[in-house]
């Protein structure tokens, strides 16, 4: 059974501890060093002095579908994945993992399914490659218990999730040395790859003044919740970086997480990586959640409590009305809007609004049924759904932070 970044994080939002840990003192871990060498090309999923980047030539332009199935209009997006436009963006996939070991662990690149795992970078992140050269490093992936299993310490769970992101850590210390040459960046992934730029944002970016000059935004989809003890957002995960409270701000977080309009939003789970006392003492976490007296945070600045359009941007290449296009928009199919129902449970609400002759595919409602999601989840489809609301943001904080 393949573990997808779906499986993997909707089982983090559905399944609620209740087996109470030993407690203990927390321990120092080191950050190992990466046993990757990245500067092989081969350990790149897209970098742009690969001799051969199949994103290099990958059309962005976006079909918008009309609801008989016709193409209204074409969104014209530029594809820099290779040109130095003063600004790079840095992608880390999320979970694509298939029979994945039952403990807190990694997988090597070799026992991971690297042409699947490129086309999910295509179909999630190539949009951003709009904004300059794309990077997006091969690591060796965190098993689901290492983020999920009430069975093994947390030491132990943090242990993994430590060499995976040596990783993340190796191959963006290796573009920063070699490649940015003053660059302006954008961090970007999804679920596992959210978090382990989370935990880079700590390491590198949060208490480096200069660094933090350099970010232009971290697009952190689907990682889990922001959090901190008052609205300002900040002395959560990160000291003094928090989210983005102006579209056009620079040096924030975007967050988001995505779910049917009339879902109840689940309670938040224990073990995922801002309860780590391990990783706070190895410098990839600020501080813990305080369930008790924290507060959530998603994104709100494009989505607000009122519901407003959503254009939904898909992979089109699978349908038979794209004409080719690898990306297609549907307007007037959903609305959206910032929920929050507690303290500490909040997300994008997302309303299927098509009237009964839109022959347009409802792709949303594919991701409500199965047994492994709880219903009405959409975390699947966490950067199709916001990927546009982020890019306008990106748009109007080009011209500040450049």
């Amino acid at each position: 059974m393949k573990y997808t970044w779906s499986l993997l994080f909707l089982l983090f939002f559905s399944c609620s501890s209740t087996q109470q840990e030993q407690e203990s003192e927390p321990s120092f871990i080191e950050i190992p060093i990466s046993t990757i060498d990245y500067s092989t090309m081969s350990n790149w999923y897209f970098h742009p002095n690969q001799s051969f980047n199949f994103l290099q030539t990958y059309d962005l332009d976006i079909a918008v579908i009309d609801e008989d199935l016709s193409i209204s209009s074409t969104i014209e997006i530029n594809n820099n994945a290779t040109t130095n436009t003063g600004i790079d963006v840095f992608w880390v996939h999320p979970t694509v993992l298939e029979n994945p070991p039952t403990s807190p662990s990694t997988v090597s690149i070799d026992n991971q399914d690297t042409n699947y795992i490129g086309q999910t970078i295509l179909a999630q992140g190539a949009l951003l490659a709009k904004y300059g050269r794309f990077f997006a490093p091969k690591y060796r992936q965190a098993s689901p218990a290492s983020f999920l299993s009430i069975f093994h310490t947390e030491e132990e769970r943090a242990t993994a999730l430590l060499e995976t992101y040596s990783d993340i850590k190796a191959s963006f210390q290796n573009y920063l040395d070699n490649h940015n040459n003053g660059n302006k960046i954008i961090l970007a992934g999804h679920s596992q790859g959210s978090f382990l730029l989370a935990m880079l944002v700590r390491d590198l970016f949060d208490t480096n003044p200069e660094l933090r000059e350099k970010l232009v935004t971290a697009a952190l989809g689907g990682m889990g919740y922001v959090y901190a003890t008052d609205n300002s957002t900040l002395g959560g995960w990160w000291k003094n970086i928090g989210l983005c409270t102006t579209t056009n701000e620079c040096g924030c977080v975007h967050y988001w997480r995505s779910y049917e309009n009339d879902t109840n939003i689940p309670e938040p789970v224990s073990t995922l990586p801002s309860y780590s006392e391990t990783l706070v003492t190895s410098g990839l976490v600020y501080r813990t959640t305080d369930i008790n007296n924290d507060i959530f945070f998603q994104d709100n600045l494009i989505f607000e409590t009122q519901s407003s359009p959503l254009r939904y941007i898909t992979p089109g290449i699978q349908y038979n009305f794209s004409n080719s296009y690898n990306f297609v928009a549907f307007d007037n199919m959903y609305t959206a809007r910032f929920k929050r129902e507690s303290n500490q449970k909040t997300g994008l609400a997302v309303d299927y609004i098509a009237n009964t002759l839109d022959q347009r595919l409802n792709e949303l409602e594919n991701v409500v049924s199965p047994t492994t999601f709880i219903n009405g989840d959409y975390h699947i489809k966490d950067y199709h759904i916001y990927i546009w609301a982020l890019m306008q943001q990106i748009d109007e904080k080009i011209s500040d932070c450049l």
